[in-house]
């Protein structure tokens, strides 16, 4: 895993790289919302983060490895993995793709996803 001043560092390279691609930023190619240069550069910014943080929302929920089995939320009896299944998510940053474990409860005749024991089905 990188360290925090590593992950600085791409942070900053990718900022770079960003800035060179979206050229210059003055007050004839302002966004009609945007109160100042800076303004557009901050709400292009946050655009970016959003789009960062969505991708890796997406990315680091389908790494997590599923067992085969799994405890059911509502009886405590086992459930068999049934696959992965993609659902969105409304987090701090807007909606999210992510994927998880899905497992079938043969007690209660449910589906059911341990990361989220409210969603059944």
């Amino acid at each position: 895993m990188a360290t925090n001043d590593q992950v600085q560092a791409k942070i900053a390279a990718f900022a770079r790289q960003l800035a060179e691609e979206f050229g210059e930023i003055d007050e004839e190619n302002l966004d009609e919302h945007a109160l100042s240069w800076l303004d557009a550069i901050e709400t292009r910014a946050v655009a970016i983060g959003d789009a960062v943080t969505t991708e890796l929302l997406r990315q680091k929920s389908s790494d997590r490895p599923a067992e085969d089995e799994s405890a059911c939320p509502q009886c405590g009896k086992l459930g068999r993995y049934q696959g992965q299944r993609e659902r969105e998510l409304i987090g701090r940053r807007g909606p999210a793709t992510i994927s998880e474990p899905e497992y079938f409860c043969p007690c209660c005749r449910k589906s059911f996803f341990p990361e989220d024991a409210s969603d059944w089905r």
